[in-house]
């Protein structure tokens, strides 16, 4: 990442800790108008439309991320929370398969893979291949969704404004 993206990246962050989202976006998508090949700007602006309720463009960056990087779990992650939430568990499943087999060490994915596992409408009946989701991924909504983006506690958005590092910097 070059100096000018990393000092944007940063002022970013600040304005989203200081709770100015709509400043905190524009700065990521110019950002990523500048230099669309930077896998941790997309990954930040997904976070953020995530946290924001703007799925569709969530998707977008997150997919937009991995392109750049197919190894970065935490895009992984949170398509994964995504698509859990739109009530599509087999391609939850698969996104976070995914970023296990990139990190077994994971330990958000393997507690996501293991909430879902436990429930009784959970049935992967045939592999789905690990990155269909982030080419082909549509679901139906389900708004009772239980499965989380990172920690039990704080929640994401407490975690970003205690500064718990939950966008990515470089």
């Amino acid at each position: 990442m070059s100096k000018q993206a990393e000092i944007a990246n940063d002022r970013a962050i600040e304005y989203w800790e200081q709770n100015r989202f709509e400043e905190a976006i524009a700065q990521w998508e110019e950002i990523v108008r500048k230099d669309p090949n930077l896998a941790e700007i997309h990954y930040n602006l997904g976070s953020a439309y995530m946290n924001q309720g703007k799925t569709e463009s969530a998707i977008e960056a997150f997919k937009r991320a991995l392109s750049v990087d197919p190894t970065l779990t935490e895009a992984y992650n949170k398509l994964g929370v995504i698509c859990y939430k739109q009530g599509n568990a087999r391609l939850a499943f698969a996104c976070w398969k995914q970023a296990l087999m990139i990190n077994p060490d994971f330990d958000e994915a393997r507690r996501n893979i293991g909430l879902i596992q436990s429930t009784p409408q959970f049935d992967v009946e045939e592999e789905i291949p690990a990155y269909q989701h982030v080419i082909e991924g549509n679901s139906e909504s389900d708004e009772n969704a239980s499965v989380e983006d990172g920690d039990d506690l704080p929640t994401w958005k407490n975690r970003i404004r205690q500064g718990w590092g939950v966008f990515r910097k470089r």
